[in-house]
């Protein structure tokens, strides 16, 4: 996938300089620091750097295991989203390169600025983005109708990039983005049916719902997470949870239920 039209990469640049002494953002779990890359097609771009607390270190493998998975499906959606919309608003999804520093393992990709969260993986939708919020809320609806009900590409966050003198280079880019499953296949952040459920409980169709015709969607939802711009995770251990069969709800503190901030507004 890293060579798809639709993925933003670290192209040719396998060399990052870490500064280690900027934090860019920090989670619960991981930090984020500033970058340089070091030769490669971004040569002197910046970079951001993202690596798990010393006390988070297990879940390195799984965690950029599951991302990796993540990326690679939302740019395929990714894909076919950017054939059937205007040219100004096709997407990229972000797809970095874990690099070993020493002994830490770091997320090494592309800089964003101007960072935006438009929506979570739990319900959660902002109500301050205008259009560009209504085309993540669409990508998302789109992504379920498209993959025939299974999954939806969510936790939709980065930025919208006007080019004032080239229209169809304005774009979407995006990172860190999840996908609840109904086979609870892509991770920590992948909510099951309740993720995709509790996202059509907030959607509200709009103009970009349905350019290429009529788009499937759940008929009876309801809210199953407390909504919250945070991303939300589940322990493997409670997934059983999050099939539609299981009633159970979720409550703030929740044991099963972990979150994370944005890592940094980049």
């Amino acid at each position: 996938m890293s060579h798809s039209s639709a993925a933003r990469t670290n192209l040719t640049s396998n060399r990052v300089r870490i500064h280690r002494d900027e934090i860019a953002g920090e989670g619960a779990f991981r930090t984020a620091y500033n970058g340089t890359y070091i030769g490669g097609n971004r040569n002197n771009q910046e970079a951001i750097a993202k690596c798990f607390k010393s006390q988070y270190h297990g879940l390195e493998s799984d965690f950029f295991a599951a991302d990796f998975k993540v990326a690679d499906k939302a740019i395929q959606y990714a894909e076919d989203w950017n054939d059937i919309c205007d040219s100004d608003e096709t997407i990229l999804i972000t797809r970095g390169d874990v690099h070993t520093i020493g002994q830490r393992k770091y997320l090494v990709e592309p800089l964003i600025r101007n960072f935006t969260k438009f929506t979570s993986n739990n319900g959660w939708i902002s109500d301050e983005e205008g259009w560009s919020g209504e085309a993540m809320e669409a990508f998302s609806h789109y992504t379920y109708h498209r993959s025939g009900g299974n999954l939806i590409v969510c936790d939709l966050q980065g930025r919208y990039k006007p080019n004032r003198f080239t229209r169809s280079k304005s774009r979407f880019e995006l990172t860190d983005v999840a996908i609840c499953s109904r086979r609870c296949m892509y991770g920590p952040t992948d909510l099951g049916e309740k993720g995709i459920d509790s996202f059509f409980s907030s959607h509200v169709c709009n103009q970009f719902c349905g350019v290429d015709g009529h788009w499937a969607r759940p008929k009876r939802t309801r809210q199953w997470f407390p909504q919250s711009s945070s991303t939300s995770m589940m322990r493997s251990s409670q997934a059983h949870l999050l099939n539609l069969n299981n009633r159970s709800t979720f409550q703030p503190g929740y044991g099963g239920i972990l979150e994370e901030d944005s890592d940094c507004d980049y």
